[in-house]
C-alpha cells in the first residue's frame, strides 16, 4: 500500500532522531568514566599504556623492597628452608622433586624456582631465589592497583599500597623465596576479590595464580570458601569467570588437602643448626586465652601499628595485661564491626586472614619443644609470618571505617587518630637488619672444584647448616 506524505515525513523524522540516539549514547559511552574498571581493556591503543603503568608499578615497588633489606640483592644468601632444602632437593633430585612434601604439603613455586635456579651457577643462587621471592612480593600491588579495583579510588590505593611495603613486623616474610607462600596467599585472595577478568591476559594471570598457589601451601585451602562466596554474589552476571576461578583453584586445594590430611603430624623435618646440632621445632600449643590474648596484642594489634623495634617499653609496663586486653578487645571490636558493615569482599577478606592465622595457631612452628608453642608465639616477632594477613585485613578495617562517610564522626577521628600511629611503626621498622655474612662465596667457588661426591657444609641464616653434595 502506498505511503502518503504525511507518513513518509514521520518515518523520517524517527529514523533521523534514532541515529541522533545512538550517536549521543556512543558519545556518553564513551565519556562515561571508567566504574567497572574494565574500560580501559577494551582499547587497544590503551594496552601499552597499561603495560607501562604496570611495569612502573613493579619497578617502584621493587624498588622499595630493596631499600628496607639491601643485602638481598648486594650480599644474598640462603635463608632456612630455602637452601637446606629446596635448593638441595632440586640439584640432587631434578624434577622428581616436585612431587615431594615439607610440613605436610606441597611447596610448587618455592621447587618451581629452586629448579629454575639449576640454570644458573651455585654462586648466583641465592641472589635468584631472592629475586624470585622479590618478584611474589610485588606483584599484588600489581593487580590491587589495576583497573580491577576501580571501585577504590585510586589515592587510597596507593596509600594501602605504600602501607604494604612499609609493613611493620614482616621481617621474616620480607625479599625471601622461603615464605612465598604468604604472598602467594595475598596474590590469589586479591585475583578472586577483584572484579572478574575479561582479557585473555588477565584470565591467564588468574589461572596460574590460583592454580599455583593452591598447590603451594594449605591456605589455598581455605580460599575455597572465598571463591564460592565471590561466585555465589556474581552468580547472574554475564562474565562467569568467577566459576572458572572456583574451578581451578579448587581442583589444587584437593590435591592439597589430601596432603595435609596424610601428612598432619609430620610438620616439619628436623634440620642442623650450625654447631651440627639436630634441630625439632614444635610439640604441645599450650593454648589458653591469656596467651591469646598475648598474641593479638604483640603480634597483631600493637605492632601493625607502633612497629615491632617500639614494642620495647610497653612489654615493660606493669600494667601489660590491661593494655594487651584493651589492644585486643579494640582490635577485634573494629573488625566485627567491619564484619556487619563493611562490603561483602573486605568481609571476606578479612575472614581469610582470620581463618589464616587460626590454622597456624592450631598446629604452629614456633620453637622448641621445652616450651608450649603458644609461650614462643607470645614474644615479639617470634613467626610473624603467620601475623602478616591478619595485620593487613586490621589495617584495611581501619582505613575502611577512616573513608567511609557513613561511619560516626567520633569513630573516624578514633581511627584517624590510631592511623597516625602508623607512620611511627613503618619508621621504626622500615629498614630491617641484615643477615649475618657467612661470606656465602667462598663457600660457592670451594663447592665449585671439590671433586664429584664430596659433601660441603654451608653456614646459612639463620643458624641452619645446607649440606649439599657434588654431582
Amino acid at each position: 500500500m502506498a505511503l502518503t506524505s504525511r507518513q513518509k515525513l514521520q518515518m523520517t523524522i524517527t529514523i533521523k532522531t534514532e541515529s541522533e540516539n545512538e550517536s549521543n549514547a556512543q558519545v556518553a559511552l564513551k565519556a562515561r568514566p571508567d566504574t567497572t574498571g574494565f574500560a580501559p581493556s577494551f582499547k587497544p591503543e590503551a594496552r601499552g599504556e597499561n603495560l607501562r603503568f604496570h611495569l612502573i608499578v613493579f619497578a617502584t615497588a621493587f624498588l622499595i623492597v630493596c631499600s628496607r633489606r639491601p643485602d638481598a640483592i648486594l650480599n644474598p644468601q640462603f635463608y632456612a628452608e630455602e637452601g637446606a632444602f629446596f635448593y638441595r632437593d632440586a640439584y640432587q633430585l631434578g624434577l622428581h622433586s616436585l612431587l615431594l612434601t615439607y610440613g605436610g604439603y606441597f611447596h610448587t613455586v618455592l621447587r618451581l624456582v629452586a629448579l629454575f635456579v639449576q640454570l644458573f651457577p651455585f654462586g648466583w643462587a641465592p641472589l635468584v631465589m631472592n629475586l624470585a621471592g622479590i618478584t611474589f612480593q610485588v606483584l599484588p600491588l600489581n593487580i590491587f592497583l589495576s583497573s580491577r579495583f576501580s571501585v577504590i579510588g585510586l589515592p587510597i590505593r596507593l596509600l594501602a599500597s605504600f602501607v604494604y611495603l612499609g609493613l611493620p613486623n614482616s621481617f621474616e616474610i620480607h625479599a625471601n623465596i622461603t615464605n612465598v607462600q604468604w604472598h602467594l596467599a595475598l596474590l590469589a585472595c586479591l585475583v578472586l576479590l577483584a572484579q572478574p577478568a575479561i582479557t585473555k591476559e588477565w584470565q591467564l594471570f588468574d589461572g596460574i595464580a590460583l592454580f599455583l598457589t593452591s598447590l603451594s601451601s594449605p591456605m589455598g585451602i581455605l580460599l575455597v570458601p572465598v571463591g564460592v562466596a565471590v561466585w555465589w554474589k556474581r552468580r547472574n552476571k554475564r562474565n562467569n569467570w568467577s566459576a572458572t576461578s572456583l574451578t581451578i583453584l579448587s581442583c589444587g586445594a584437593a590435591i592439597e588437602l589430601i596432603s595435609v590430611l596424610l601428612h598432619w603430624h609430620g610438620r616439619q623435618a628436623p634440620h642442623n643448626n650450625l654447631a651440627g646440632q639436630l634441630i625439632f621445632n614444635g610439640g604441645p600449643t599450650g593454648a589458653n586465652l591469656h596467651y591469646l590474648a598475648a598474641i593479638l596484642a604483640r603480634q597483631v594489634f600493637l605492632p601493625s601499628l607502633l612497629g615491632l623495634h617500639t614494642l620495647g617499653w610497653p612489654l615493660q609496663l606493669t600494667a601489660l595485661s590491661t593494655l594487651e586486653a584493651i589492644s585486643t578487645v579494640v582490635g577485634l571490636t573494629f573488625l566485627l564491626y567491619v564484619l556487619f558493615s563493611a562490603p561483602l569482599e573486605l568481609k571476606l577478606f578479612v575472614l581469610f586472614a582470620a581463618a589464616v592465622l587460626a590454622l597456624g595457631l592450631l598446629n604452629p612452628l614456633a620453637g622448641p619443644p621445652d616450651q608450649p608453642q603458644w609461650y614462643w608465639l607470645c614474644r615479639p616477632g617470634c613467626g610473624n609470618r603467620y601475623y602478616f594477613l591478619p595485620m593487613l585485613a586490621f589495617l584495611a578495617s581501619l582505613l575502611w571505617v577512616a573513608t567511609r562517610k557513613a561511619s560516626l564522626v567520633a569513630l573516624r577521628y578514633f581511627v584517624v587518630a590510631l592511623l597516625l600511629l602508623l607512620p611511627v611503626g613503618i619508621y621504626q621498622d622500615w629498614r630491617i637488619r641484615a643477615f649475618q655474612d657467612f661470606h656465602f662465596q667462598k663457600f660457592a667457588k670451594k663447592f665449585k672444584h671439590v671433586p664429584s661426591g664430596t659433601t660441603v657444609m654451608i653456614p646459612t641464616n639463620p643458624d641452619w647448616l645446607m649440606e649439599l653434595t657434588k654431582h
